[in-house]
């Protein structure tokens, strides 16, 4: 794509990665904060596959970094994608994890980005499939719409500093690798 001289750079750039505006990422929080609600779940964050966060709802879990998280269930759910190609699948779209006291959904929307949902246990594994996938049809929509956003659209962007922000946490949280 960026070898290509009819695409500029920034459109490139727009066509690997998805860009949210702060109104994208308002509709995202409001859908979140009411999933969190309704479905009794801990936490709920939205995620690109490489692991940068782009809204969180929640996140009533003692001594976990939502940063942190947000990383390792993006890791995470690349591996699973290799297992599934092991098995002979395209690939796995859920990804569900439980332990003593809390349950992980993790669910594919599109083709880049992660809904993750954080559970007491005491939430059946039934019920959270359904509070997911309803969730997911929610953000799908919100997704389709950025995508087919006009390029030249002018809204407010997150700030200038956001991605040296994060590269700070994460090195914060690694070292500076």
């Amino acid at each position: 794509m960026a070898n290509n001289p009819a695409i500029g750079a920034n459109e490139a750039l727009r066509l690997r990665r998805l860009v949210f505006y702060a109104a994208d990422v308002d509709k995202f929080n409001a859908l979140l904060g009411a999933f969190v609600k309704k479905s009794g779940a801990l936490s709920a964050m939205i995620i690109d596959q490489e692991g940068h966060m782009v809204a969180r709802q929640g996140f009533k879990i003692a001594g976990a970094d939502p940063t942190a998280l947000a990383a390792l269930v993006a890791a995470s759910f690349v591996s699973t994608r290799q297992v599934a190609k092991l098995l002979g699948e395209q690939e796995f779209t859920t990804m569900s994890q439980s332990g003593g006291q809390h349950a992980i959904h993790v669910q594919l929307i599109g083709s880049r980005t992660l809904e993750v949902a954080v559970f007491p246990i005491t939430v059946k594994p039934g019920m959270i499939q359904v509070y997911c996938k309803e969730l997911a049809k929610e953000i799908e929509a919100v997704l389709t719409a950025a995508a087919n956003r006009p390029a030249d659209d002018k809204q407010e962007t997150l700030g200038e500093s956001f991605s040296s922000d994060m590269k700070g946490q994460l090195d914060n949280l690694f070292g500076n690798l």
